[in-house]
């Protein structure tokens, strides 16, 4: 769920990039949409990247009784 969150922060930032280069190419540059954006992309990056190394944190936790008891489900998992 927060690496869809994250994602989308990204996205959001990333069009708010876009209208600031929109902008900036009337000769009239919205700066907050540059700030807004970039600051949008940069925490939608950290929190993608927190989790998906909480995903791998995850799955590596008690890999070896896994095994033994036969379990697959945990590679199924690791998208949510």
């Amino acid at each position: 769920m927060a690496s869809r969150f994250g994602s989308a922060l990204i996205l959001i930032g990333l069009i708010s990039i876009v209208v600031f280069l929109l902008t900036l190419q009337i000769h009239q540059p919205y700066t907050l949409a540059l700030l807004l954006g970039a600051s949008l992309a940069a925490l939608g990056l950290v929190i993608r990247r927190s989790a998906v190394r909480n995903a791998q944190r995850r799955t590596a936790r008690f890999r070896t009784l896994r095994r033994l008891r036969g379990d697959t489900d945990e590679i199924k998992n690791l998208d949510d």
